[in-house]
């Protein structure tokens, strides 16, 4: 019994030291309970950490913990698990596949745990998602790969219902997300855009080409985040600039990073702005990882998480602060 429970507190020691540094950064704990269809009816109990990569791939490392539901000895094994997930970090459909080692409680012998599978997961609340995700799980008890499995070896479907509780920090799918809660912007007229447009004495043409570009990304206000969405089905941040531009003529590159290198350097300056400016935000790594699109008035649109929306450099909220502090970087395309 002593060994047994300094293996758990290795285990959960490990855990901790690995999960702490990362804590809010586009991170959640996921508990989850389930069951594994094999000739002893196994449950599946896990508690992972996941952290987003990068757009919509996110990792997961955790404890796992199964027991016999139908064996009178002792077949109980607590372990780790590693997952690589594809569409996790947002609401609806996923895949993932995960690798694991678990030791048993009786006779110490460790067996790896591989899996496949998909999901579905809702968010009814900001900080709280919903799952249940279907897998095939095999057991490798000689440990030489999902590959070449021992004849013995248990295989067979699991099904899982997990609670996600996020813990903040950057959004999914390429947004830095924004802090709780935050004001509702109401855009510029567009006459106030338009005269705007004309600060650094541009021509009648270029100002009106700068309104009618920010015109365009106000018209998809409310529309819906979605990593990779450059159409009125959802757009995620650059995808909303882009969007904008080439409406009228004018291609840009897709990834932030590049957008925010496009066209001529501002100053980090809101009396310098323009409507119509690339605006750039430092994301989880250095460099830009979110863009937005100045449209006056010390406010920018952006696609984050919750969808297409004005936010503010210079309001008194803390989500206006948050986005300020985080302002790295000023485009102009249109001279």
């Amino acid at each position: 019994m002593t060994n047994e429970i300094a293996f758990r507190l290795r285990l959960t020691a490990a855990f901790l030291l690995v999960s702490a540094p990362l804590i809010g950064q586009s991170s959640g704990i996921d508990l989850s309970y389930g069951y594994w269809w094999t000739d002893q009816g196994t449950s599946v109990l896990k508690a992972t950490y996941q952290h987003r990569l990068v757009g919509p791939f996110d990792y997961g490392i955790g404890l796992i913990h199964l027991r016999s539901l139908t064996q009178t000895e002792d077949l109980r094994q607590t372990g780790g698990e590693v997952s690589l997930a594809l569409g996790r970090v947002r609401t609806g459909p996923y895949a993932l596949g995960t690798v694991g080692m678990a030791m048993g409680h009786a006779d110490g012998n460790v067996t790896a745990i591989w899996s496949a599978g998909l999901g579905w997961s809702v968010q009814p609340i900001r900080f709280l998602n919903l799952g249940l995700e279907g897998r095939y799980q095999v057991e490798d008890s000689q440990i030489h790969g999902f590959w070449r499995l021992h004849p013995d070896d248990f295989r067979g479907l699991t099904l899982q219902a997990r609670v996600v509780v996020n813990l903040g920090g950057p959004g999914a799918g390429g947004s830095v997300g924004t802090p709780q809660p935050q004001p509702e912007y109401r855009p510029p007229p567009e006459d106030e855009i338009r005269t705007a447009a004309t600060g650094d004495g541009a021509s009648a043409e270029a100002s009106q080409l700068r309104t009618q570009v920010v015109e365009t990304a106000l018209g998809a206000m409310g529309a819906p985040y979605r990593w990779g969405g450059s159409d009125s089905n959802g757009f995620d941040c650059s995808g909303l600039i882009q969007y904008s531009y080439e409406a009228h003529g004018l291609i840009l590159p897709r990834i932030s990073r590049d957008q925010a290198r496009t066209g001529m350097r501002v100053d980090l300056d809101i009396a310098s702005l323009l409507p119509g400016d690339i605006l750039g935000f430092t994301g989880e790594r250095s460099g830009v990882g979110h863009v937005g699109l100045y449209v006056g008035d010390g406010m920018f649109i952006h696609s984050a998480t919750d969808g297409v929306k004005l936010s503010s450099l210079r309001g008194d909220a803390s989500s206006d602060r948050w986005w300020a502090q985080r302002w790295v970087s000023a485009r102009r395309v249109i001279n």
